[in-house]
């Protein structure tokens, strides 16, 4: 059967953008506006395949971390390719998926198909043996292709924004040679067009990149840059939740960008990569989460010629960075920061590129294990970024950050306590006096309750937080306050 949405929702056309889904009832903001138990097809991206399991998409922490083995995963024994975590996830995916493709994936180990390749193959697989009936397939097909259009704008397909003809051409050939089905080429190239189109990223719950999905129902949700929905994934499954109070007949929107972004970069992004120009009252006005990209501390300080030689240094840096080799990362992250930092009291903090480089300085300073700096930018976000743009302590977005905030102090304070003490980040640490066990104590609360509103109580961090023994003492709000002090402290202090 293909996807079913509740009663409530209705798919209707909608005029310059194809179809869209309604609502029949009002949703509060923090609502759980449908759910899809299992997506037609979700795949980890090759990055992760190693690390994430099949079915439930459990994610291995890094080996040198404190939180590191609390599960093993399995290689299947028939294609060696895909793993799980448990005997229950391997048996819900033999019998829903894996059971059709395993041998083809075999077949091409140990190389690894990409993954719209995969997600092709499995489609393709499950088609021909009967698992997708004809309905369900009829209604993949009824998705938006834009084949014609992939192939268009020549700047953007060699700027590697969009994805070359030739590549389409080798993704379906590729796709029907390995699953060994009959279909035509054209058929499966049309598949592939529409599984570019309409693939859905899988998020972890810090919003990192974990694989991809196609579903039939979530696909026809249209973009807007004020969305009032947000889509997220718990062990496979496909939650749509409501951002704000959601008015009867109102259309349901996602942001297939990110929300952070300045309006030319949403612009640019949706274009390259779904064929349309954004209209929605954000881009109109040149809004980033409702505040101006040119805020009048800005505009009257600096030229526009200036500002714009400023951003587009800072992305030249940022966009090096994310090519160069982890050693050399950090140093070009930091050079690109150091654009911006002269001109802190007119640049806000939060404005993008400074707050988008930032953020990959903190990931990166994570990756080479600098947390004393990875904790400033971590906390500069947590106290100056995100409470601007995202004034609700629930978004999706702020909520991640936030949790993300309270990794970085859980492996500090382990880092401080293992038997071999990191002396180094105890010395860069000193001066603040930071008491991290309350600070656990008090972002675990936090994050719990965050993510029970803006995630829903099938949390995908439920797991990771930690609840501590308070042994009859109270951390009340004095506590909070004074240790708050002392982290804002050591925002300004640990980083620019």
């Amino acid at each position: 059967m293909p996807e079913q949405c509740p009663a409530r929702i209705a798919a209707r056309r909608v005029p310059g953008k194809g179809v869209g889904l309604f609502t029949s009832e009002r949703a509060d903001a923090g609502e759980l506006v449908f759910s899809i138990e299992r997506p037609l097809v979700r795949v980890p991206d090759n990055e992760h395949l190693a690390q994430a399991c099949y079915n439930c998409f459990y994610l291995l922490p890094p080996a040198d971390r404190s939180d590191a083995a609390k599960k093993t995963l399995k290689s299947c024994t028939g294609c060696k390719l895909v793993k799980y975590c448990s005997q229950r996830c391997q048996a819900q995916s033999w019998k829903a998926e894996h059971k059709y493709e395993c041998k083809a994936l075999g077949r091409v180990y140990p190389n690894v198909p990409p993954s719209a390749v995969r997600v092709a193959m499995q489609l393709l697989l499950r088609r021909e043996a009967g698992s997708l009936s004809e309905a369900e397939w009829q209604d993949l097909l009824s998705l938006e292709a834009h084949s014609d259009d992939l192939l268009k704008d020549k700047e953007l397909i060699d700027s590697g924004r969009r994805t070359k003809p030739e590549d389409i051409q080798l993704m379906s050939q590729a796709a029907s040679a390995f699953s060994g089905v009959s279909q035509p080429l054209y058929v499966v190239q049309a598949l592939i067009a529409r599984i570019i189109i309409n693939s859905m990223t899988v998020f972890t719950a810090a919003f990192d990149t974990l694989g991809s999905c196609v579903s039939t129902s979530a696909a026809r949700l249209n973009h807007s840059c004020n969305p009032n929905c947000t889509y997220m994934f718990s062990e496979g499954s496909l939650a749509i939740r409501s951002l704000q109070a959601i008015p009867e007949g109102s259309e349901l929107t996602i942001s297939y960008v990110n929300p952070r972004a300045p309006t030319i970069e949403r612009q640019q992004e949706l274009q390259s990569k779904w064929l349309f120009t954004c209209t929605c009252d954000y881009c109109t006005r040149a809004l980033t989460c409702g505040l101006p990209d040119l805020p009048p501390s800005l505009q009257s300080a600096l030229s526009t010629e200036k500002l714009s030689q400023l951003d587009n240094e800072g992305r030249k840096l940022q966009k090096l960075a994310s090519d160069a080799p982890a050693d050399a990362e950090v140093a070009i992250l930091i050079s690109a920061m150091s654009l911006f930092t002269p001109h802190r009291d007119i640049y806000p903090v939060w404005r993008s590129p400074w707050s988008s480089i930032r953020h990959d300085l903190k990931v990166a300073q994570i990756g080479q294990g600098n947390w004393a700096s990875a904790l400033g930018h971590a906390l500069r976000f947590y106290l100056h970024v995100d409470p601007t743009l995202f004034p609700m302590p629930w978004n999706p977005h702020r909520a991640a950050e936030t949790y993300g905030l309270l990794k970085i102090i859980m492996e500090i304070l382990y880092q401080l306590t293992k038997p071999e003490r990191n002396e180094q980040l105890l010395k860069e640490l000193w001066d603040y006096r930071v008491d991290f066990q309350s600070v656990i104590r008090h972002l675990s609360d936090e994050v719990e309750d965050t993510f029970k509103r803006g995630f829903g109580p099938r949390s995908p961090v439920a797991d990771d937080i930690i609840s501590y023994d308070q042994q009859g003492t109270d951390f009340g709000i004095s506590n909070w306050e004074a240790e708050l002090a002392k982290l804002k402290r050591a925002a300004i202090g640990l980083v620019d």
